[in-house]
């Protein structure tokens, strides 16, 4: 009970601080520079399949609040460590590509005249033009019925689709024990027939992903960078070497190949890396990679080639989503 009043009331000086400006040079003094970790930005902020998209109007009051607070820069200039003395630096990066980057978070960047990093994947070239995440998310949401993947049955209890055999969590099974592609897309094609959701427009903020073009307008811009999530969005620790090595590969060729500039920064999908990874990553010419919630090896803290990051979701208040990470 007692946590809990704390934790109301730390939340509330939280929005305080952010809505008013009080206190916040105190309230930041000691925070870290920091690379935060942003997904989706769609125009209402719905959390109906996840948690990953935050509304255009909070990601607006975010950039104006670290505008006004903090120093962004580029990720590369956070690498390279050219910090601007007095207030806190903070990094922004955005992960898996969606369009409504392009539609709803570049122009927030442009119109504020701050530095983003668009982190794509390459599925555009392959056999689906979704993240496997995403697919379940909203098919777990909009339907009901079992589904049998690989001869495996599963049933929905509460959005979330569940073995029927061992009682594990189908969205688990998939990022910690069968990160294949094929498994992926025999999940995918165990909903078809039962609901098709991606002919429906309501929900293409939720999924859809940039096109070729978007994606080279991106890159002309002078705010934004186009760094690598993969080729086909699949778990690089969770795949053989020779696979991960190949998925930053083609990668790197697709985005470059549509760019026209060397893609130099990676930011791994779940991520997920080895410690070979981030050395066959370095061979590739990515220069600055990233992580997700926490380095996975002790060596990762020391290691120049890899930073961390610090996610944004959607659900807690605007001023709670940004200050509980700085």
């Amino acid at each position: 009970m007692i946590k809990r009043i704390e934790g109301k009331l730390h939340r509330m000086m939280n929005d305080f601080i952010f809505n008013t400006g009080l206190f916040t040079s105190q309230r930041l003094a000691s925070t870290e520079h920091t690379i935060l970790m942003y997904h989706g930005v769609d125009f209402s902020g719905d959390t109906r399949f996840n948690s990953r998209h935050t509304s255009q109007e909070d990601f607006r009051k975010h950039v104006h609040f670290l505008k006004k607070y903090c120093h962004i820069i580029s990720l590369k200039d956070f690498f390279e460590k050219r910090f601007i003395e007095g207030k806190p630096n903070i990094a922004l990066t955005f992960d898996d590509g969606y369009r409504n980057n392009f539609q709803y978070a570049m122009p927030v960047l442009e119109e504020a005249k701050v530095n983003g990093t668009f982190y794509i994947t390459g599925l555009n070239e392959g056999t689906t033009n979704i993240l496997w995440a995403d697919y379940l998310n909203i098919a777990s949401t909009l339907t009901l019925q079992d589904i049998c993947i690989d001869g495996e049955n599963f049933r929905q209890t509460d959005g979330k689709y569940f073995s029927m055999d061992s009682g594990k969590n189908l969205y688990t099974i998939i990022k910690d024990e069968n990160a294949s592609s094929e498994y992926k897309q025999l999940m995918m094609d165990s909903f078809i027939d039962l609901y098709d959701f991606k002919g429906n427009s309501d929900y293409d903020d939720y999924w859809k992903l940039m096109s070729d073009d978007q994606i080279r307008i991106c890159s002309e811009s002078k705010f934004i960078e186009v760094g690598s999530h993969g080729f086909l969005h699949n778990n690089l620790g969770s795949i053989s070497a020779s696979l991960g090595t190949k998925e930053m590969t083609d990668s790197k060729n697709y985005l470059e190949n549509i760019t026209q500039k060397k893609v130099d920064s990676i930011g791994y999908p779940d991520g997920s890396y080895t410690r070979a990874t981030l050395n066959s990553a370095e061979l590739l010419g990515f220069k600055y990679q990233t992580a997700a919630e926490g380095f996975l090896f002790i060596e990762d803290a020391s290691d120049n080639r890899i930073r961390d990051r610090k996610g944004i979701y959607t659900c807690d208040s605007c001023a709670n989503q940004l200050m509980v990470n700085l």
